[in-house]
């Protein structure tokens, strides 16, 4: 009898065994999938939208190429305003996730139009940028310190160089601006950690004790750095911009709660989601046209090519100016 009972224990331990390897197996395979979901793929033009060009805002623009990798090539443009004296000093604008700088026209101008030359690089995997996908969280503050070891190399004129980045590019203004010793940093909804900002994802749209259970392999396959902890231990002026209604980087994940130092200014605007620069009426614009998107085929063409771009993206004097202020 004792025999038949250690055996039956045995085969109970052992199933338990099987099933704690299975389930981890399957936990990877799913922190995998979402890996692959967030960042197996290139982030282009949708050909639906609008994009501003340099023309609709008399800029002139010079296109440049930089090595990355073994073989692949940024692609960035490098913005002026004609009609305004040029500083000696670069802004070089880190975007967020999506088709690349050319969703950020409207703030490039702003930039120009304070006579700031703004270099404005593509990251891998991005709009005109090489790449089958855009890789990691990584690639952003690699391609931005790409971009900052171009201008010291090319450009050696400008004296200062700013990082102003949004939403993944704030991580990445913070990141590259911490190793590659830049003059000033603005990172607008920046969040501290990829794996986090997955995790909240996961949260939001799927069972919350899943997520939970996800969150040390998201951390294996996904962490990068912490931007809140370089902010921290940034040499230079940093200014963190957050909108306290962010559904996107919420306070869990956002650097702006989560950095300190005499060195970090922080503007928080009251209202204002995961775009603070843009108007109250701008934002609810933009969340008008992330929800016809997902919509687009009941939608029709008609609606995006009368949409109201310029609306849209409007800019807040108060944020914006914030942040001229900060920089001059």
């Amino acid at each position: 009898m004792n025999i038949i009972l250690s055996a039956a224990g045995a085969y109970v331990a052992l199933a338990a065994a099987l099933a704690l390897v299975l389930a981890v197996w399957l936990l990877l395979g799913i922190a995998l999938f979402v890996r692959h979901k967030a960042f197996g793929s290139r982030c282009d033009k949708n050909p639906l939208l609008k994009y501003f060009s340099a023309e609709d805002f008399s800029l002139t623009c010079e296109t440049a190429e930089i090595p990355f990798g073994k073989d692949k090539r940024v692609r960035a443009a490098l913005y002026r305003d004609p009609s305004v004296p040029a500083r000696d000093e670069m802004v070089i604008f880190c975007h967020g996730m999506g088709p690349g700088h050319i969703a950020y026209t409207t703030e490039i101008a702003y930039f120009c139009s304070l006579g700031y030359p703004v270099f404005a690089p593509d990251y891998i995997g991005c709009n005109l940028s090489d790449g089958k996908n855009i890789m990691d969280f990584a690639n952003g503050r690699l391609t931005v310190g790409a971009a900052v070891d171009y201008v010291r190399r090319n450009l050696p004129r400008f004296k200062k160089i700013y990082l102003v980045g949004h939403s993944w590019g704030g991580y990445s203004a913070i990141c590259a601006g911490y190793e590659k010793g830049v003059d000033k940093i603005v990172a607008i909804s920046a969040p501290d950690r990829a794996d986090r900002a997955l995790y909240n994802a996961i949260s939001a749209r799927l069972f919350k004790p899943l997520a939970v259970l996800l969150k040390p392999f998201l951390r294996l396959f996904c962490g990068d750095k912490s931007a809140a902890k370089l902010a921290s231990a940034c040499k230079c002026p940093v200014m963190l911009v957050q909108g306290d209604k962010d559904a996107v980087v919420p306070p869990s994940n956002a650097v702006y709660y989560r950095a300190e130092g005499e060195h970090i200014t922080k503007f928080l605007c009251e209202g204002k989601g995961h775009n603070p620069y843009n108007t109250p009426e701008g934002e609810q614009k933009l969340a008008l046209l992330s929800e016809a998107l997902a919509s687009a085929n009941e939608r029709g063409e008609e609606y995006f090519r009368d949409f109201d771009y310029a609306a849209a993206t409007e800019e807040d004097g108060e944020v914006m100016g914030g942040i001229a202020r900060f920089l001059a």
